[in-house]
């Protein structure tokens, strides 16, 4: 015959101890926990002082009385589920678990917390000594000293953390809390030994997110930054997800190993306080139904983001080329005007483009404006294009992003009697990175070598000049390529000889 009895279920008060101590996974969270607090009792003020023996986070928010003051020691509390709103500026809570004030055990064995509200004309100091605490096995109460209100108090909270074992810097402090808490609003500011601590600005073209999911909304921003080259790294990249304004994770959301344009570059940050997250706030429920819709909604959006990215880049590069054939024309002008008898012998005149007529300047050449035309209008003739390449470069119908951004751009330059007509395209890796078609110089802005100097204007504006030069002394010396290579070495010295630094 079976006998039914009863076992009780016990929690070790070390337990809970162990759990403040590792909940997050760096000690800087601590701090974020007590200004998610300060947060959700609608302060609008908080002042963090980090001492070498002793950190206080103080705020002007709603306070507690009696009731709310043994609330907040009530571990899984459903107050802040049942209530999710603060009752003054309706801000969604952060907090939901009622553990991570015990957070501070992880660089202290003792904190202090003193709460005073005008309203209930109620004024306390808590004192949390783990080692006493933890001593009395049966005893789970804390000493609460109600002190004498003073008029002098209005409303607020003061937590301070003693006998610290681990130290803080307030730099650390005041990064963590830039990139994790909702900073830069006028009804909620942060300090850190007395200096602000306010938003970051990115520099960039940014896109609105809003989208509506079955569990609710999500909305923020992407950025493509503007960033020096040595901070466009996959490591620096990523989206802020955050939950209830609180930044949990960073993500770019499977295009880690993309080598799409622009994915180095992202920035931003979305809110989803539908998402599911951790007890330790740091990480989303990556298997949940809410994830798996926001990420597949931000993989379209992203996906958008980096095709416009992608647009922008090349017409970032059909820019700069324009002001690079600029530059190099009128080095090349330069040393024309030094050398005019290198082009004046019979049969030579002019090597490229037609006679032209008119007054020259008073450099003694003339260099046209820029003129953008659409690419791929011209195609050179087969004999020309490496093998398996003229298909390629044959005109197919294209996406709209891909037309707009596929320019070419077309300067002329006179010096004399002589006329030079230069073309830059994009006609692929795989072609030569300049070739002579009909009069005019064609250059090939896909080309490695070409690419590969990108990052460096003064050293694209030679190459391109070593390129012009080449179909020049080429043009004159067909058959005579020792001929050709010293009066493009001529050429080259006496455009770059005054040039202090590349």
């Amino acid at each position: 015959m079976s006998t039914l009895t009863h076992i009780p279920v016990v929690f070790d008060k070390s337990h809970l101890l162990t759990i403040g101590e590792r909940l997050y996974s760096t000690s800087l969270d601590l701090i974020r926990e007590l200004v998610s607090n300060a947060y959700d009792a609608d302060a609008t003020r908080v002042e963090i002082e980090i001492g070498a023996e002793e950190i206080t986070v103080e705020d002007n928010g709603s306070g507690m009385d009696q009731k709310s003051l043994f609330q907040y020691f009530t571990i899984g509390s459903q107050e802040k589920r049942m209530h999710p709103l603060s009752p003054k500026f309706q801000r969604k809570r952060i907090g939901e678990f009622g553990i991570g004030k015990f957070s501070v055990l992880s660089i202290a064995r003792k904190f202090a917390l003193e709460t005073w509200q005008r309203e209930s004309q109620f004024r306390a100091r808590v004192v949390f000594d783990a080692a006493k605490w933890s001593g009395e096995r049966e005893n789970w109460s804390i000493p609460c000293e109600v002190l004498p209100f003073d008029s002098v108090y209005s409303h607020g909270t003061r937590v301070s953390i003693q006998h610290i074992k681990k130290q803080l810097d307030s730099t650390s402090v005041a990064r963590h809390i830039r990139e994790r808490m909702p900073v830069g609003r006028e009804d909620f500011r942060i300090f850190v030994n007395g200096a602000e601590v306010t938003a970051t600005t990115i520099p960039g073209k940014r896109f609105p997110v809003f989208f509506m999911t079955p569990f609710g909304e999500a909305s923020g921003e992407i950025i493509l930054a503007n960033l020096p080259a040595t901070q466009r790294t996959i490591a620096d990249a990523g989206i802020t997800i955050r939950v209830k304004q609180i930044s949990v994770t960073k993500s770019i959301f499977g295009f880690e190993a993309s080598h799409s344009v622009g994915v180095s570059r992202l920035r931003g940050s979305v809110n989803a306080d539908f998402l599911p997250i951790t007890s330790s706030r740091d990480q989303i429920m990556w298997d949940s139904d809410q994830y798996k819709i926001f990420y597949a909604k931000m993989r379209e959006i992203i996906f958008s983001v980096l095709r416009e990215a992608h647009t922008l880049q090349l017409q970032k590069e059909i820019t700069q080329a324009s002001h690079v054939l600029r530059d190099a024309l009128d080095k090349i002008g330069r040393a024309f005007k030094k050398n005019p008898e290198m082009f004046e012998e019979e049969g030579v005149s002019p090597p490229l483009g037609e006679y032209t007529s008119g007054a020259a300047s008073q450099e003694g050449y003339v260099i046209s404006k820029a003129e953008f035309v659409d690419g791929g209008t011209h195609i050179p003739p087969r004999g020309e294009i490496p093998d398996g390449t003229f298909e390629d470069l044959r005109a197919k119908p294209k996406r709209k992003h891909v037309i707009l951004a596929n320019r070419a751009v077309i300067r002329k330059m006179r010096f004399g009697n002589l006329g030079i007509v230069c073309r830059m395209e994009r006609y692929g890796p795989k072609y030569p990175p300049s070739f002579l078609e009909e009069g005019i110089i064609f250059i090939n802005i896909d080309h490695p070598l070409y690419r590969k100097q990108m990052e460096n204007t003064p050293l694209l504006t030679m190459f391109i000049s070593t390129l012009l030069t080449k179909e020049l002394a080429l043009k004159k010396h067909p058959n005579d390529s020792a001929a050709a290579y010293t009066l493009q070495h001529h050429l080259l010295t006496d455009a770059f000889k005054d040039v202090r630094k590349m």
